[in-house]
């Protein structure tokens, strides 16, 4: 089971600001891009505890357009905040995937049921696959399940769905946070795809297995190949 941004998905950190200048040229505004990530990161965190271990779920496109309502009302900035959440939407549609993500779906796919779950809503999740070809045998969203990692409870859907054993699963992420304490303690095993090297916070448990990237996970869990 993989995880989509940052691990499947090519859109990080930088993507992220370069997206707010976007957003910024778009609707005349003159800020800092960086400075907009920042505060939008913030309120995110103020606003649901997201990327903490007890998240509030709502809908991206509102909880975007709060977290924008937020960040231009306290850097007094004459900002739309749908129009800004919107446009945000459409660049999370457009993203491409990591050059290794479809071969090693692929290299998988003879051996192993494929899944992707990921914070998301539908609609912008299944327009980026779909323009990046990738398919899975199941996808959850946290708009489908009700629920953002790392709680317990997306996790918890997978399983359902698939209707597999927590134990057998094994969780492919890029984020400490939702992609490796989530799975944890939901009882999956988890991969850390770090593909920068960043070191692991302390408070989050040791993932089963450390990866720089997908292709070093194919060759772990296809050693015969």
């Amino acid at each position: 089971m993989f995880d989509a941004y940052g691990t499947v998905i090519n859109f990080t950190e930088p993507d992220f600001i370069i997206t707010m200048a976007e957003i910024c040229a778009a609707q005349g505004l003159e800020a800092d891009a960086a400075e907009v990530w920042r505060r939008f990161l913030r309120a995110s965190y103020l606003m649901r505890s997201e990327h903490h271990a007890d998240p509030v779920y709502k809908r991206y496109d509102q909880a975007w357009a709060d977290q924008f309502e937020y960040v231009f009302k306290r850097m007094r900035l004459s900002g739309q905040a749908w129009a800004a959440a919107r446009q945000f939407k459409v660049g999370l549609a457009g993203a491409s995937a990591f050059p290794d993500a479809k071969p090693v779906i692929e290299a998988l796919r003879p051996h192993y049921r494929l899944a992707l779950l990921s914070n998301a809503d539908d609609d912008f999740l299944t327009e980026c696959l779909s323009r990046n070809g990738l398919s899975f045998d199941t996808v959850v969203t946290s708009e489908r399940a009700e629920a953002i990692k790392p709680n317990p409870a997306i996790f918890q859907y997978l399983a359902r769905d698939l209707d597999v054993p927590m134990g057998n699963i094994l969780y492919a992420g890029d984020n400490p946070v939702p992609d490796v304490l989530g799975p944890v303690r939901a009882g999956m095993k988890c991969a850390w795809v770090n593909r920068n090297g960043t070191r692991k916070p302390r408070n989050i448990p040791q993932p089963d297995v450390r990866v720089r990237s997908l292709e070093e996970l194919v060759g772990l869990l296809v050693p015969w190949r």
